[in-house]
């Protein structure tokens, strides 16, 4: 019988065989069986000893507006190390003098390997022109390699299954685990020797990650064009270019909010264009037969712990991809016993994230699932009149939000931000047949699927290279 997480394990370990440290967790049977395969089949080096220098990063000690910029010197966090290389697409900034002020403990050049310390522990990147200049933030290393190794091959080993087991091995700490510096010297590295066996695992590496990459790539241009597909389709545009940055508005066009932002010339004048358009508009008040707020879940409504017959997920923020998307893959639960029947999501609802980040707030989806939940707070459910598809409505205020639309309206309280109920009754839609509206739907529906499907694959692709390079590693092929 395979034993569950949850079953107690014990084992022993011989004295003779206790190494570097006395605790489970170093010396766990696991560790033993991976580092006899590879010693096996190739020789091990501890990683210390083809380490020229290790140093830790910093982040500035107040995060005042003055120390980050919005261009010119990355400041690295976890986030934008991964697997297959950096990811700048949620990259800091930080000002001259703050980044000379870290140079004091950590200097980045081409060829340095970074590795995560906390958090996703273990995963590693190679530092090349293009990154630089950059530094890095606490929770990042900065290892100097000895002339000579192949920084390539230490990060494609590191990022693999065995080397992020190997790397967690050493981790310390109970309420925030960590690598320290003596952990990661300890590290054991294979075939440092072997350059051929190196050079084919990195060509194979780059080949996976070029495929990924591609895949990506593919994605995203079926998803990017989903926005300027369905404005163009509607006959709307919304070019804000040649938009300066002072205006007046009249006090008899002032409906319901005086801020600044929601009579920004870009915001009436797409306003405008909705009711100008072509085709008819019609408010959400006025497509809808029901809207209604979430179910707000307390402590006392905490049901993580409870049988599956006495709970139901509780969708939340993350509930919605950006993509728009109904997501179950992180789920928070409520006891059925505080719901009514009233607080279950309905078949066909459209389903809006009424709080969130400025810029996350927004994201819609339609309800289609078969799997009895509830919806938070932070959601609000719309349930849209006959002749109207939900699917259109949720598609249009997905090119709302990509447009930063919804972050005109919203309001901001403590760091969080939200479009109230009135407000969203109030936003105009166009409203062209119903069968036109199917047509855009389906459209929108087939390209998100096609991108799901060319995601999936990539990451399945992943999954795949991964084993092969351990195969190859290990000499199993």
């Amino acid at each position: 019988m395979t034993p569950d997480a949850n079953d107690l394990c014990v084992f022993a370990v011989k004295r003779g065989s206790i190494e570097g440290r006395i605790d489970t967790l170093y010396n766990h049977p696991k560790y033993a069986q991976v580092l006899s395969e590879l010693t096996s089949r190739t020789s091990l080096t501890a990683f210390g000893s083809i380490i020229e220098s290790i140093s830790g990063g910093a982040t500035p000690l107040r995060a005042h507006e003055d120390q980050y910029s919005s261009s010119g010197i990355k400041f690295l966090r976890i986030q934008n190390i991964t697997p297959r290389g950096f990811d700048f697409s949620d990259v800091k900034f930080i000002t001259e003098n703050v980044h000379n002020g870290l140079l004091k403990r950590s200097q980045l050049a081409s060829g340095d390997l970074l590795l995560t310390i906390t958090g996703r522990i273990g995963t590693s990147a190679v530092v090349t022109e293009s990154c630089l200049p950059a530094n890095i933030n606490q929770h990042i290393v900065r290892i100097r390699l000895k002339s000579g190794v192949d920084p390539y091959y230490l990060a494609a080993f590191l990022n693999s299954n065995i080397g992020r087991l190997l790397s967690n091995r050493g981790v310390t700490g109970t309420t925030r685990i960590a690598l320290d510096y003596e952990s990661i010297k300890r590290i054991p590295i294979p075939a440092i020797d072997d350059k051929e066996l190196q050079a084919e695992l990195v060509q194979l590496e780059r080949n996976a990650i070029n495929q990924f990459n591609g895949r990506i790539i593919d994605s995203n241009k079926l998803l990017s064009g989903t926005a300027s597909f369905m404005l163009t389709k509607l006959g709307l545009s919304f070019d804000t270019s040649a938009y300066m940055l002072s205006y007046q508005t009249h006090l008899s066009d002032i409906d319901g909010r005086i801020d600044a932002d929601y009579y920004s010339p870009r915001f009436v004048s797409f306003r405008k264009q909705i009711e100008q358009s072509a085709y008819p508009n019609a408010s959400i008040a006025q497509i809808s037969e029901k809207i209604v707020s979430g179910f707000a879940a307390g402590k006392q409504d905490q049901a993580d712990d409870l049988p599956e017959d006495q709970r139901v997920p509780h969708l939340r923020p993350f509930s919605i991809t950006p993509e728009g998307e109904l997501s179950f893959e992180t789920k928070k639960y409520v006891p059925k016993s505080r719901l009514k029947s009233e607080d279950y999501c309905k078949k066909n609802e459209v389903i809006f994230n009424n709080t969130n980040s400025p810029d996350l707030v927004g994201k819609t989806t339609v309800f289609d699932s078969d799997v009895l939940c509830a919806a938070s707070n932070h959601m609000t459910r719309i349930t849209v009149k006959e002749g109207v598809n939900p699917y259109y409505v949720a598609a249009f205020f997905n090119v709302l939000l990509s447009i930063g639309y919804w972050k005109l309206l919203c309001t901001n309280f403590n760091n969080q931000a939200g479009v109230n109920t009135d407000t969203l009754k109030r936003v105009k839609i166009p409203l062209p047949p119903k069968e036109i509206q199917d047509q855009i739907a389906a459209e929108l529906m087939q390209r998100r699927s096609q991108a799901n499907t060319l995601r999936k694959q990539a990451i399945k692709e992943w999954a795949e290279a991964k084993v092969q390079f351990e195969k190859e590693l290990l000499g199993e092929i």
